[in-house]
């Protein structure tokens, strides 16, 4: 498999520290999502995020992907403290630094599995692109989304997060639509990947913990390594 992703080595990639998260409710009070949250990621690996639904997985996906803030603590990506919204510097590190993949099914229906994949390259590069899709064993570039299997699909989605050589890759619930094949396949691609890329995975499936070089816990918002 050929890899891309960025060489430079940082510390901490990501560090959460005190992170809280609340919403307001219907009853004028605030529900508390996520608790207290401190969390370092500082080496290329698998970071298993286990928790079921409701459970606060999503919030911390956003906040760790720095698309939401908390209402507390502070979020620091490589060093620099990014908490504050809307900043320049953050909206860079969102868009080059950060490969997301979302829950099945994110690809466009109207594009090709090729311009799905572009779509998010800062600088456009076709051959780039092939050779991504190549080395995850995309084949039929193409092709529409429907067209194609869903285990190629979330193939394409990955290799779709991977176009800007992000430090980061936030995979979200990556196996749930497939087969315990196809489930396999997935996870054997984000193995071979975390030798170029930290990864959080954030799912419901304690099965993927055996792919997983550290695994958190998420309940009620707590979160704890197991």
């Amino acid at each position: 498999m050929v890899l891309w992703g960025c060489s430079i080595l940082f510390k901490e990639v990501l560090k959460l520290k005190d992170v809280n998260k609340s919403y307001p409710s219907s009853a004028h009070e605030e529900i508390l999502v996520l608790n207290q949250i401190s969390l370092k990621l500082s080496s290329k690996g698998i970071y298993l995020i286990l928790g079921p639904h409701g459970s606060g997985k999503s919030t911390l996906l956003r906040i760790s992907g720095f698309l939401e803030s908390p209402s507390s603590g502070s979020v620091a990506f490589a060093g620099r403290d990014l908490t504050e919204p809307e900043s320049q510097e953050r909206l860079n590190l969102i868009r080059n630094e950060i490969g997301f993949v979302p829950p099945y099914p994110s690809l466009l229906p109207y594009l090709t599995i090729l311009e799905n994949v572009m779509l998010p390259m800062v600088r456009k590069n076709k051959f780039k692109v092939l050779e991504i899709l190549k080395s995850i064993g995309v084949e039929n570039n193409g092709s529409y989304p429907h067209q194609i299997s869903v285990e190629e699909q979330q193939r394409a989605s990955i290799a779709r997060a991977m176009v800007n050589d992000p430090h980061i890759l936030l995979v979200d619930e990556p196996t749930s639509p497939l087969s315990e094949t196809g489930a396999n396949e997935i996870m054997h691609i984000l193995r071979d990947l975390k030798k170029e890329y930290t990864i959080m995975i954030f799912t419901d499936d304690p099965l993927l913990s055996k792919y997983s070089d550290t695994v958190f816990k998420l309940h009620h918002g707590v979160l704890e390594k197991i």
